[in-house]
């Protein structure tokens, strides 16, 4: 039988934010290489919905930074201590 992972609990909040900061990361990439005009010229209209993303996708990313930020300062404070513990019979 193995021994089930012990997990900290700073994985638990790194984890989705992790997963969230790829795929804004994929949004922001394909939206500057569409910008660039990497993949063909765009329309006045294609060009200012692109420009729209970019800006939320950098507030979004904004709003993770500091979300992280104090999850970050909240678990560097806390501090886990484990003991193993005997179960004494009466």
């Amino acid at each position: 039988m193995t021994k089930p992972e012990l997990r900290t609990s700073s994985e638990v909040p790194s984890n989705p934010s992790h997963e969230m900061r790829n795929a804004l990361a994929c949004i922001q990439q394909f939206g500057s290489i569409l910008i660039d005009g990497l993949a063909g010229e765009l329309s006045g209209e294609q060009r200012e919905y692109i420009g729209i993303m970019l800006e939320n996708a950098a507030k979004i990313r904004s709003v993770l930074d500091s979300e992280l930020a104090g999850t970050d300062g909240l678990l560097q404070e806390s501090k886990i201590k484990i003991e193993r513990v005997s179960r004494r019979e009466n």
